[in-house]
């Protein structure tokens, strides 16, 4: 059966369009758990509120271009850098996501015929395979729709919107420049800096009564801020300031914010940055 299903999905993946998932920007309403082979739960908005964003892979251990996309070991990659223990960052949940309820954990470890390998070994991501799959499936897919291809991969940003990733995009920090681009986070390299045009520290983090942008600009531009709280209500609107080259420091009022994590958007001049604050008094 597993064969037959294989060679229906794989066709269906080569010449059809993205049309049966959802369009990119499309926001997420209600949150969703996924449970790793350990046992840990992962609630997206609990990430979310974190800072951090969901890179997850939907995939099937019978697929031969899944297993294409995962033996390049770019989301092992990304999740070295960026995931729970990153080397670089630690703002980022990377999942793998079976999407047959049949697979069994044989499966997952190469050892039955109806697998295209043994996919445990040297994933430094957590591994999901549920009995049922739709509940977190129904979440990405258009209203209706039945069949799907796979792989199918999604980057969800902290602001809960999420976006379709190309599996052709096996090079880690192509992949990096793609999610910042969508999500807005904060340059993390020289070279992502260089590509921002300005370097930026907020501090002092936590904040009593305040907090300060401080921000070395390339060239003048203009500037803005707003600030939301963990449940998504922004808690001050857009401040905008027409800054110059060189050193600016732009103050936050916080000190009639209640006590806990809020969720800064820097725009600078089209680029947006998302970064978290405590507040704490």
């Amino acid at each position: 059966m597993k064969k037959f299903i294989t060679f229906i999905a794989i066709t269906f993946f080569a010449i059809n369009t993205n049309a049966q998932w959802n369009v990119d920007g499309t926001q997420l309403t209600s949150t969703f758990t996924m449970t790793d082979l350990n046992g840990t739960t992962h609630d997206a908005f609990t990430l979310f509120n974190q800072g951090k964003h969901l890179l997850i892979d939907f995939s099937a251990t019978w697929c031969g271009p899944c297993w294409s996309y995962h033996t390049s070991h770019v989301m092992d990659h990304y999740a070295d850098k960026y995931g729970t223990n990153g080397t670089v960052l630690k703002d980022a949940q990377v999942v793998l996501y079976e999407v047959d309820g049949a697979t069994t954990l044989a499966d997952l470890q190469g050892t039955t015929g109806g697998t295209q390998g043994d996919w445990i070994t040297g994933t430094t991501h957590p591994i999901c395979n549920p009995a049922s799959s739709s509940a977190v499936l129904q979440k990405f897919l258009l209203p209706g729709t039945t069949s799907y291809g796979v792989p199918a991969v999604f980057v969800v940003c902290n602001n809960k919107k999420f976006y379709q990733i190309s599996t052709g995009m096996t090079s880690e920090p192509a992949l990096r420049n793609y999610i910042t681009s969508k999500c807005g986070l904060a340059p993390t390299s020289a070279n992502e800096v260089m590509d921002f045009g300005f370097t930026y520290e907020i501090y002092p983090n936590p904040a009593g009564d305040f907090t300060t942008i401080h921000l070395n600009l390339d060239d003048a531009n203009t500037v803005s801020y707003s600030v939301k709280n963990s449940l998504g209500q922004t808690v001050i609107n857009d401040v905008k300031s027409n800054l110059q080259s060189g050193i600016n420091n732009v103050n936050i009022n916080t000190s009639n914010l209640a006590d806990g994590i809020y969720f800064v958007t820097l725009q600078v001049g089209t680029r947006n940055i998302n970064a978290r604050i405590l507040v704490s008094h």
